[in-house]
């Protein structure tokens, strides 16, 4: 029988391999040339695409219209955000400057923990961002429909922080509010164990735009009604579901939570 590498060695001469060390050492500056271009370039990346369009969700048709200033439910929209300005306080009011960045990081961190970065969670943040992003044909083109003036522009009784004010664009629907849902929903589904927490955060998140005297009740409700439609839409879209699997991937495994 032929012996080959496998079989039990036979004593030789201990003469040096030189062919082996230079292939240890040819191996060894392939592997370093691959590491470095694994770190120049990232792993995966999103669509390019949008993950929906206007053509693909009728926004305007199916989100209702704003109620007016003078109707009755217009009295009792300005009304709840004035009854929660009378017990406004210092955790309120630090609670609605928190939260007045629109990303996944402030509204999902208190739900994920502090290790919720963009350092540590790249992708989500990229993800969400584009979800927001395009779920925007959503929201935009409704505001501009009906340019609903701000409470604060409205009503002269409706206080609000300096720089909660420079938003000046109409009110209806509320993109704060949307943002929170999109979080909610998204996320929701990617770690099904913290669906209930991230609701939770995404209704304390709109209360606070509310109390700011950014939005109204009926713009929260609309933003809400809003992202179930843009997130409805984008299900649909097989490439949408290929980078929603990628990142819950990233999510899952670095939130220590099995695949």
């Amino acid at each position: 029988m032929r012996c080959v590498k496998y079989c039990f060695p036979i004593s030789k001469p201990n003469i040096p391999n030189t062919a082996t060390k230079e292939e240890n050492m040819r191996k060894l500056t392939m592997a370093s040339i691959t590491a470095l271009c694994l770190a120049a370039s990232p792993a995966f990346s999103l669509s390019d695409k949008p993950y929906i369009t206007v053509a693909d969700v009728d926004f305007p048709g199916l989100l209702p219209p704003p109620p007016t200033e003078s109707s009755m439910a217009g009295k009792l929209d300005l009304q709840a955000i004035l009854d929660m300005q009378k017990t406004m306080n210092p955790a309120r009011e630090a609670a609605i400057q928190r939260d007045l960045p629109q990303d996944v990081y402030t509204i999902a961190g208190s739900v994920f923990g502090p290790g919720f970065t963009k350092e540590k969670f790249p992708l989500t943040g990229a993800f969400i961002d584009k979800v927001v992003k395009d779920g925007g044909v959503g929201v935009g083109p409704i505001k501009q429909k009906y340019k609903k003036l701000r409470p604060f522009q409205f009503s002269k009784d409706v206080k609000s922080a300096a720089n909660v004010a420079t938003a000046t664009g109409p009110t209806y629907p509320s993109g704060h509010s949307s943002t929170a849902f999109e979080v909610a929903l998204v996320l929701g589904m990617m770690v099904p164990e913290k669906r209930d927490a991230l609701y939770e955060r995404g209704w304390e998140y709109t209360l606070n735009r509310v109390a700011s005297g950014a939005a109204y009740p009926s713009d929260a409700e609309g933003g809400h009604i809003a992202a179930s439609l843009a997130i409805a839409g984008m299900l649909k879209n097989p490439e949408f579901r290929t980078d929603f699997e990628s990142v819950k991937a990233e999510l899952r495994k670095g939130l220590g939570l099995p695949s």
